[in-house]
């Protein structure tokens, strides 16, 4: 059986040669643009596990770290990036904030002093772990809190752990006068000053008690 001839005349020609290399043109665009956003998706991903790898080698760092007396976890949702960034600056010395996801310190908190933490994990958390300076960092974010409310976001602590035992936000009011070691330290040189002056008080009292 033979086909019918189709006579193609020289314009019906070129019109399908038009549309053919459109449509070439077209497939070809659409792979670039789909290998393009191929490779940019693999480069964010490699990108989104560095940045995973880097948080969590800083988490175990700060967990870890001889330093680190209490670790806190603070609910910020609501909070500006303006504000957040006022936070970080007006911590005392040895206070360090840090944003990381839930399950990174769930996992970085493992097998530490700090693991009960992980009761915290839930929200949007931003972790602060804290030296010996605990009473002046815990103030500080108590007066920012109350500015923060007055503009009608309010942000609280959601936990923290010290000495391994986790505390409820209720429990935080005693961490606001806990003195740091140079104040125990200062206690203990005032004492050690005022025992000679009370032993040679009762060493001159002694003889009018005899008499």
């Amino acid at each position: 059986m033979h086909l019918p001839c189709i006579e193609m005349t020289p314009i019906r020609c070129a019109t399908l040669s038009s549309r053919t290399t459109s449509k070439c043109n077209t497939l070809q665009n659409s792979s670039f643009r789909g290998g393009k956003a191929r490779r940019e998706l693999v480069i964010q991903m490699a990108a989104t596990k560095e940045k995973k790898n880097a948080d969590l080698v800083r988490l175990t760092d700060l967990l870890n770290a001889q330093e680190t007396m209490v670790v806190a976890a603070v609910n910020y949702k609501g909070l500006s990036v303006k504000n957040m960034i006022k936070f970080r600056r007006e911590l005392p010395d040895g206070a360090t904030l840090m944003i990381a996801k839930n399950t990174l310190m769930r996992k970085a908190s493992e097998n530490t002093k700090f693991s009960t933490i992980s009761e915290c994990s839930k929200g949007m958390n931003a972790w602060l772990f804290v030296d010996e300076n605990v009473a002046p960092t815990f103030k500080k974010f108590r007066s920012l809190a109350k500015d923060w409310k007055k503009e009608g976001v309010e942000i609280d602590f959601t936990g923290a752990v010290l000495d391994e035992k986790f505390l409820s936000p209720s429990e935080l009011k005693p961490l606001e006068s806990l003195p740091t070691k140079m104040d125990l330290i200062q206690k203990i040189a005032v004492g050690l000053k005022q025992v000679p002056t009370k032993v040679a008080r009762g060493t001159k009292q002694i003889p009018s008690r005899i008499g």
